[in-house]
């Protein structure tokens, strides 16, 4: 019982890091910092939005969704894990897609993406410890 506390514990703390980095790459975003730098080069790039809206303000908002079910899930009785696991694989699933675009076709190392990459993949294995202790 007390793993998946850990567990739950981590994926708060880890979604609460990615919250700050994706709100951090929303200012960027919205200040558009040098051309010359990585970030800013990702910034301007074509994949930088899906539509008319940033990828960096859709990571903030999955972020905050994620907190608010954890906290929904510590004031419930029941747990809930459908909307989290399903965040957390599809979040994996963009972190790889969204890392080969900036490794191999924009050839940039943006060390805020990569942060995040890592944070979804420190989730993704906190949910499965969580389905293997739990």
């Amino acid at each position: 019982m007390e793993s998946t506390i850990l567990c739950l514990i981590g994926i708060g703390v880890l979604a609460l890091l990615g919250l700050q980095n994706s709100l951090m790459l929303t200012m960027r975003h919205k200040t558009l910092i040098k051309q010359n730098h990585p970030c800013g080069q990702v910034m301007q790039s074509q994949y930088a939005s899906i539509g008319k809206i940033p990828v960096a303000y859709i990571a903030a908002l999955f972020y905050g969704g994620i907190l608010g079910q954890l906290l929904q899930m510590f004031q419930a009785e029941q747990v809930t894990w459908t909307w989290i696991s399903t965040g957390i694989t599809l979040a994996i699933l963009a972190s790889c897609y969204y890392a080969y675009l900036l490794f191999y076709k924009l050839r940039l190392t943006c060390l805020i993406c990569i942060r995040l990459y890592l944070i979804n993949a420190m989730m993704a294995i906190c949910l499965l410890g969580y389905y293997w202790y739990g």
